[in-house]
């Protein structure tokens, strides 16, 4: 009978403890964006705020690849100058955050091209993107999702050289299931 005792006091603490140590487990805290403030296109460029699903962005390819992300790109072009932000993001979900971790991890990359400048390389270290899915009842060649990225752009090696670059848009998806 004692031992009985013991190993239903044993369960049950160790029930208690797992519960009570894994109670956020699964469980994703909301991402809220509001849809006020979003940033404008600037004079004289043209804007592109995209998404495809699968893909991963290899800059030494220049190009999408089959992958696990969903990728959103954010592209200016103006007078031969073209600066784009990529940001490979989880496939599951309706909303996702990225942290400094993830940039430095290289899950948001910028290019910047110019025929004929001088440019600074720089890339990100450090900032947060956070994105939101407003259709999330609909198929997702048909959604709209909300993204707020700011990126700390850097030189490697050298802290006094930063930029900051702030995004807060709606982005719409690149490709087509019918």
């Amino acid at each position: 009978m004692r031992n009985l005792i013991m190993l239903t006091a044993a369960l049950l603490t160790a029930t208690i403890l797992n519960v009570s140590c894994n109670k956020d487990r699964g469980i994703k805290p909301s991402i809220e964006i509001d849809e006020t403030n979003l940033t404008a296109c600037p004079a004289n460029t043209n804007c592109e705020s995209l998404f495809t699903e699968h893909a991963q962005f290899v800059p030494q390819d220049g190009i999408k690849k089959l992958g696990v992300y969903r990728l959103f790109w954010a592209s200016t072009v103006s007078s031969g100058m073209t600066s784009t932000i990529y940001v490979e993001a989880p496939m599951e979900g309706d909303t996702f955050s990225l942290g400094k971790e993830d940039i430095l991890a290289g899950r948001v990359k910028f290019l910047q091209h110019c025929q004929g400048c001088n440019t600074i390389g720089y890339k990100p270290v450090d900032g947060y993107v956070k994105g939101r899915n407003l259709t999330p009842d609909k198929r997702a060649d048909q959604t709209k999702w909300l993204l707020e990225i700011k990126i700390i752009l850097g030189v490697e090696g050298n802290t006094s050289f930063t930029q900051t670059m702030y995004i807060k848009q709606y982005f719409y998806p690149n490709f087509i299931y019918d």
